[in-house]
């Protein structure tokens, strides 16, 4: 099992008031071939983390191990689509090699076909972020790190988008690190779900996640949620 090791690391901010330490001597090891969802209130640390492993900072202390048959590719929560690039020609932006699946692959894999010819200012914010999954898969990754990618969408959007994740997951026999604030996106999307507060994970658990779609409403899920609400309101509010 091919893992992603963070040993003891620490993120500090400079502010004002003083230093704020957002990651205190965080050690965790990922799973790079599941879905691993990190979630907690705003302004935990989430997006820091992810910033780290994707070495767009750098720590203070500790350390961050890829394997080096693991390269990673990372979709961040707003779209970015070039507006004067049609669907299509975006898509085409993330293809750096001949190999991997085609531009055209790519978007009949995001059902974006029809719309291929469109412009962003043409395309949902749901077609936008399916634009945006194609050119993150365009890279042709093992490992997808995602920064709330959904979190601008409409409930119904959203869900549809999580499915469609989750079969492109299998399809594709990808690893996911995927950070938000919503409960019901982690108990849909994870295979494991870790609350991140105070510089550390205070809640660790593996998701009953078997063949098929998930039912949130079974009792296993149901039982989840309360724990994971529990570890959530014994937070204080974010500073």
């Amino acid at each position: 099992m091919a893992e992603l090791v963070l040993t003891d690391v620490s993120r500090t901010y400079p502010e004002k008031t003083g230093p704020h330490t957002v990651l205190s001597h965080l050690s965790e090891r990922f799973d790079l071939g599941a879905c691993t969802v990190i979630l907690g209130k705003s302004g935990c640390g989430k997006t820091t983390l992810l910033r780290l492993m994707a070495g767009l900072e750098v720590p203070d202390a500790g350390t961050i191990a890829w394997p080096p048959d693991h390269p990673f590719a990372m979709m961040f929560q707003e779209a970015r689509l070039m507006p004067w690039l049609t669907c299509r020609e975006n898509v085409a932006l993330g293809k750096r090699s001949p190999g991997g699946r085609s531009v055209e692959e790519l978007l009949e894999l995001v059902h974006l076909t029809d719309a291929a010819d469109r412009y962003p200012s043409e395309l949902s914010g749901g077609m936008s972020q399916r634009t945006a999954l194609a050119r993150t898969l365009a890279l042709d990754r093992r490992v997808i790190l995602m920064d709330e990618p959904f979190a601008a969408l409409d409930y119904f959007t959203r869900l549809h988008l999580q499915q469609e994740l989750l079969s492109m997951k299998h399809k594709l026999h990808l690893g996911l690190i995927l950070v938000t604030h919503n409960v019901e996106e982690a108990l849909n999307l994870a295979d494991t779900i870790l609350v991140l507060e105070n510089g550390h994970f205070i809640f660790k658990e593996q998701v009953p996640c078997g063949e098929g779609p998930r039912d949130l409403l079974s009792p296993a899920f149901i039982q989840l949620k309360r724990r994971l609400l529990t570890a959530l309101q014994s937070i204080p509010n974010a500073k």
